[in-house]
């Protein structure tokens, strides 16, 4: 079956595409897919053309956020809506669910997510809903994933993410961040087996970088968190983030994004531990980017795979673990394993 009839003849919206994070995702779906028109989205029809012209089979539309399908006319075919953009009014998803249509955001807080969940609740059979706002759209979730394999039990991981002062970012994403910040309440982490908010003193830790440096970081809300508990059990699950010099740069190199991920838990019948980092030298908007277009082909089965079915998606659902990673690896990530080390008490 060619890729064509795979996503109806339509073409694939990225609402707000033509943003930071955006062209990224566009970037590398036209590198994996030339011949599947894509439509960029965006307020900024001038923006959008440039990046529409410069990946080619690829057309700029006007949309709106806050109207029905998105401000777009009936004659527009579209196959998938990829939501880059924040949507308060949630219209890209019922824009969707009445297509029948797979849907795809990386913009809900883990914190404010209940609408999203409501209005698939409503529809559960309408549409592949996937909510991916995970850290760099999933990188993380699966690097631990794969980190966690040859463990019979789980008692924590705790993943260190870094982010490169000098590391443009754009507008939309510092907007989120500040808006995930400042909005959403203390870091959500689990311990003990339960959820728990952290502020204050609690909230402070500390990431080991790739080099070796030990940074002061602090705990942040991700879905990745709540991926990791739901997937293996563990009793400790934290997240935390810190934004420094990355060890691309502090080694001379340019400005990279970094993940890193201990787990402990039970192996051969003792107490071990490992970790495993990954370092991407496009940065972090590029790495998002890419991550946003490993589930979108594999929610419209454009690698191989039958396209998901309507349902409530995370990534790590969609996507095979060792498939994520090596794609990752093919488009320049390095990740660093060290083998499971015993513990000494």
């Amino acid at each position: 079956m060619i890729l064509e009839n795979k996503v109806a003849l339509g073409q694939v919206l990225f609402a707000g595409g033509s943003g930071f994070v955006g062209r990224n995702a566009v970037r590398w779906f036209r590198k994996r897919h030339p011949s599947v028109r894509v439509l960029l989205g965006g307020r900024n029809l001038q923006s959008a053309g440039e990046v529409a012209q410069e990946v080619g089979a690829a057309e700029a539309v006007a949309i709106d956020v806050d109207k029905p399908r998105l401000g777009l006319g009936d004659d527009v075919t579209v196959a998938a809506v990829v939501m880059l953009a924040p949507e308060a009014g949630l219209k890209g998803l019922s824009y969707a669910q009445d297509l029948g249509i797979p849907y795809l955001n990386i913009n809900a807080a883990l914190t404010e997510i209940g609408p999203e969940l409501a209005m698939f609740a409503h529809r559960a059979t309408a549409a592949p809903v996937v909510l991916a706002s995970h850290w760099m759209a999933g990188a993380a979730v699966f690097l631990a994933l794969n980190s966690v394999k040859g463990f019979e039990v789980i008692h924590s991981i705790q993943i260190g993410a870094i982010l490169d002062e000098n590391d443009p970012a754009g507008p939309a994403s510092l907007e989120d961040m500040e808006r995930v910040h400042g909005a959403a309440p203390p870091a959500m982490v689990f311990e003990g087996g339960r959820r728990v908010w952290l502020s204050g003193d609690a909230a402070k830790g500390k990431i080991e970088s790739i080099d070796g440096r030990l940074l002061d970081a602090t705990a942040f809300s991700t879905f990745d968190i709540a991926s990791l508990h739901a997937a293996t059990g563990a009793s400790n699950v934290r997240f935390d983030l810190v934004t420094d010099e990355s060890s691309s740069r502090h080694r001379g190199g340019e400005a990279a994004t970094e993940i890193v991920v201990e787990i402990e838990g039970e192996a051969d019948g003792r107490t071990q531990r490992s970790r495993a980092m990954l370092e991407f030298k496009h940065g972090a908007a590029s790495l998002t980017g890419l991550s946003v277009v490993l589930s979108l082909v594999s929610v419209l089965g454009l690698n191989d795979r039958a396209p998901a079915r309507p349902g409530l998606y995370l990534p790590e659902l969609l996507s095979d673990t060792e498939w994520f990673l090596n794609e990752l690896r093919s488009a320049g990530a390095t990740i660093y394993e060290d083998s499971k080390s015993t513990l000494q008490f």
